[in-house]
């Protein structure tokens, strides 16, 4: 008898494994199915950011062409002649004169800073190297620029 009741419970207990490994497959495949929602969440975020930081270049790119297109308007009513001679004179060398004055002044500030370098005992081209700085180089490449650049457009018109 005792026999007969291991049997029974050994059967059942047979029968109930396929079941036990269904669920334990079918909680695998929750725990992925949760796993792959979480990635595909993940993934539309990122979709989301991508989209608004691209919105937001198009509009910076967008301020950026109204505010040069604002700039060649205000250039363009420059430099009108009103039919004046003085104040058309006027108007013609306000620019090149402020230019020519702080170009002046800057290189009177560099001949200074020279002649103090020398006083204090530095070489020559000591001084001249160590007055030449980045901001000089910022400086002189911004005016070759400005010339260079502008006399392509000059030309092109």
């Amino acid at each position: 008898m005792l026999l007969s009741i291991l049997s029974l419970l050994g059967g059942g207990l047979l029968r109930l494994l396929p079941e036990v490994f269904s669920f334990m497959n079918k909680k695998t495949d929750n725990e992925h199915e949760l796993a792959m929602m979480d990635k595909q969440f993940a993934l539309e975020q990122l979709k989301g950011a991508n989209q608004q930081a691209l919105v937001e270049t198009q509009l910076n790119a967008e301020q950026i062409v109204h505010m040069f297109d604002a700039q060649a308007e205000a250039l363009k009513s420059q430099m009108q002649v009103t039919g004046d001679k003085l104040v058309d004179g006027l108007n013609f060398l306000v620019r090149p004169l402020t230019t020519y004055y702080f170009l002046l002044l800057y290189g009177a500030a560099k001949v200074a800073m020279f002649v103090l370098a020398l006083q204090g005992g530095i070489s020559g081209w000591d001084a001249i190297l160590k007055l030449y700085t980045d901001q000089d180089a910022n400086i002189l490449a911004g005016i070759l620029g400005f010339w260079f650049v502008g006399r392509t457009f000059e030309k092109k018109q």
